[in-house]
């Protein structure tokens, strides 16, 4: 018979979040979790730092005046572990799904854009911290390192993500296909900067180039972020989608990009296979003459312990 890999059914959520007000965003990121659950979804993505929206006021006004949206969303922000991330597990474990979800995770006294993984016991598995922020937003969140870019044995199959922006970057992706993941999180906030054509190329160009199905989800950009921020924004700004390994084509989606709902996928990792044989481009398609060395290292602004000269003694 052969083996056989994982069939399983996707959600990729396209909602805005509860803009700067984190319980408000925890309490629609569990509900919108147990909808997709309720219509049979084993995996459920939710956008990039869904809890409690995008820093939108880095890109429409100067440092000075946006630091006091910078430090709400400080005080808005999710301590990983924490009672955020328990609450995110409990849904996860009532209703037996995956799920990832991007979070403005708080750290000592700096932010990081991370998107977080749960498996249906409600067990954390997985942080991955953003590596470079994307133009303004390195006024708001810090550098994640090599330490969180990893690929992660789920019963689904091997799980990864990118976040926003990353997806332009080509060895990110690279790198995750080279660690062998068939299952790809593409998260994004809604565009106030750029146009969708940016999340439906990267997205679909990550599904064709390394063979992962990836799930895309994308925030919507909703009225309450400009009146909060007193400027005003384009409305919508959203291109969610599950799309097929390999080839690229879109399964679900999109929305329209001003709408909220989920969209569903059933995902059958064994029909990957075939391309496989003909564009695997980190095995057999991978041209020799370009090798990638990526440091895996956590890196800390504080290492304790002996100096090297005092551990010989």
């Amino acid at each position: 018979m052969g083996d056989r890999l994982r069939k399983f059914k996707a959600a990729a959520v396209q909602a805005a979040p509860v803009f700067l007000e984190r319980e408000a965003s925890v309490e629609k990121a569990c509900g919108l979790i147990a909808e997709a659950a309720r219509h049979g979804a084993e995996l459920v993505a939710l956008p990039e730092v869904f809890i409690p929206g995008g820093p939108y006021w880095a890109w429409h006004m100067g440092m000075r005046k946006g630091l006091q949206f910078s430090s709400e969303l400080f005080l808005n922000s999710v301590d990983v572990p924490g009672p955020v991330t328990e609450k995110i597990a409990a849904a996860a474990r009532a209703h037996g799904c995956h799920v990832a979800i991007g979070v403005n995770e708080r750290d000592n006294k700096t932010l990081y854009n991370t998107l977080l993984f749960f498996d249906p016991s409600g067990r954390l598995f997985g942080k991955r911290r953003k590596m470079k922020a994307t133009g303004a937003e390195k006024l708001v969140w810090g550098e994640g390192d090599g330490s969180t870019h990893r690929v992660y044995d789920t019963e689904l199959g091997r799980m990864g993500g990118l976040i926003c922006g990353e997806h332009t970057q080509a060895l990110p992706g690279y790198t995750l296909a080279a660690m062998g993941e068939q299952i790809h999180i593409a998260s994004w906030v809604g565009f106030a900067f750029a146009d969708t054509s940016l999340t439906e190329i990267c997205s679909r160009y990550h599904a064709i180039a390394y063979n992962s199905f990836v799930v895309c989800s994308q925030s919507v950009v909703n009225a309450a972020v400009g009146k909060r921020l007193g400027i005003e924004l384009p409305a919508g700004a959203a291109w969610s989608a599950i799309i097929e390994a390999g080839s690229g084509r879109v399964m679900a989606g999109p929305l329209p990009s001003s709408e909220e709902g989920i969209l569903y996928a059933d995902i059958d990792l064994n029909a990957a296979v075939p391309h496989y044989f003909i564009h695997e481009t980190t095995g057999h398609y991978w041209p020799k003459q370009f090798r990638v060395l990526f440091d895996a290292r956590e890196l800390k602004p504080l290492n304790e312990g002996r100096a090297p000269e005092e551990q010989a003694l």
